[in-house]
């Protein structure tokens, strides 16, 4: 694959805390392992090596995605929809969130915020009824990690709204969509 964009460290921290919550060290060790397998010495990296603010290449995060699901679970991506959802739910880079209830306005603050985090792409609401959303993701590579990992931040972004419901992939980039698609419907 080659280099799609970058994203804010924050994303890759996010994914080693959340090996290290499901693993401890012994995960984070098998984690970083994989990791380095095919990095050239001295440029290993480590827990250390990922700084908040900083830019990473986003090929490097989805590694880290789909590595930290190996390690954590059983290969199926399901812990990409849980790292999504564990990222809104402690927020971090995004606390001005926690203020807004509304699942409208929290939408168009992410919208608004977008370029703080990624470097490329854009997402944007195509549809809004009062218990129905339809968001697009444009421009991300095609990685089923990358989709698991958005439903579960947008289930998690529900559920800090103190919304029931659920989020559905309606159209994905690798299956030939131009746009990974999520419809987020509630009570």
């Amino acid at each position: 694959m080659e280099n799609e964009g970058n994203i804010k460290g924050i994303h890759i921290i996010n994914v080693i805390e959340f090996v290290r919550n499901k693993r401890g060290q012994i995960g984070l060790d098998m984690l970083f392992e994989r990791i380095n397998e095919d990095k050239i010495k001295p440029k290993k990296l480590n827990e250390k090596s990922f700084i908040e603010k900083d830019w990473y290449s986003y090929e490097l995060y989805l590694e880290f995605l789909a590595t930290a699901d190996d390690v954590t679970g059983n290969g199926s991506l399901a812990r990409c929809y849980e790292i999504g959802f564990q990222t809104i739910q402690h927020l971090g880079h995004l606390s001005y969130l926690a203020r807004i209830p509304d699942v409208h306005e929290f939408l168009n603050k992410a919208q608004n915020s977008w370029g703080h985090v990624y470097d490329f792409g854009n997402v944007e609401a195509v549809e809004e009824k009062e218990n129905k959303i339809v968001v697009r993701y444009h421009g991300f590579p095609k990685s089923k990690a990358k989709c698991e990992y958005f439903k579960g931040s947008l289930a998690g972004m529900l559920d800090l709204c103190k919304l029931k419901g659920t989020v559905e992939e309606t159209a994905c980039n690798m299956e030939g969509a131009a746009w990974c698609e999520f419809t987020l419907t509630w009570e």
